[in-house]
């Protein structure tokens, strides 16, 4: 396990945050993985948060939600799924990222040895936190815009991650996503074995693109995240 210190954020001449390079093994050990830590003077909790499909950690929404909670004293990781830095693509069954999300969790899980570790992703990225949420370090479930169906075809049904899905969720979702239908959503969640929330951003897309306006999104997508955060760990 390798991290590198790059950079410390002062406020008033206080270090607050510290930001470093990591790399770390995928649960079975099969894969290298790399990843940034953004890390508060005392952490009070922990989220490891996973990317899309077609993107990366250097994501802007990814990097946004990182830099956001560690505001809060929330220790974060972002990381890169093994197929980004091999140039190739997700597993079908994506059964790899979830090895990956699961030995981020470890990685958190050594630097937190106390704190409740929360796992976060962004579309495919949400799929692979169901996947994973089964694990004894993960707390809680953040998905942000989830992929509940091919895009504008809501009538597919049965999400494959549902029946992994096995903590306290919290959804965020713009009303405008193709990819997810609110209705079938707030049908399905009380099917879930574990509460859980949703915040609808109104005139959102996918990615909480806005539709219309334009606008900022983010401090709602935000809000909705430290908050839930708050309250799991109270």
């Amino acid at each position: 396990m390798i991290a590198e210190w790059r950079l410390s954020v002062l406020l008033a001449g206080e270090r607050v945050s510290e930001v470093m390079d990591a790399q770390f093994p995928s649960a079975s050990g099969i894969a290298q993985l790399r990843g940034i830590v953004h890390a508060p003077e005392r952490p009070k909790a922990g989220l490891v948060i996973s990317h899309g499909r077609s993107n990366d950690l250097r994501n802007p929404l990814v990097r946004r939600v990182a830099e956001a909670v560690v505001s809060e004293g929330i220790w974060a990781l972002r990381f890169n799924f093994r197929y980004v830095d091999a140039k190739g693509q997700a597993s079908r069954d994506l059964s790899r990222e979830e090895d990956d999300l699961r030995g981020a969790v470890r990685f958190a899980r050594e630097a937190l040895p106390s704190q409740k570790i929360f796992v976060a992703g962004k579309s495919m990225g949400a799929r692979v936190c169901a996947r994973a949420s089964a694990d004894p370090d993960v707390a809680g479930v953040i998905a942000l815009g989830y992929p509940l169906h091919p895009r504008f075809r809501p009538e597919v049904l049965n999400p494959p991650e549902w029946p992994y899905l096995m903590k306290p969720a919290l959804f965020v979702q713009g009303n405008r996503d193709p990819f997810c239908d609110l209705e079938r959503l707030r049908s399905e969640l009380p099917q879930l074995k574990e509460p859980a929330d949703l915040v609808v951003v109104e005139q959102a897309g996918h990615s909480f693109e806005p539709i219309g306006a334009k606008r900022d999104t983010f401090p709602e997508v935000r809000e909705a995240i430290v908050r839930w955060i708050g309250g799991q760990i109270v």
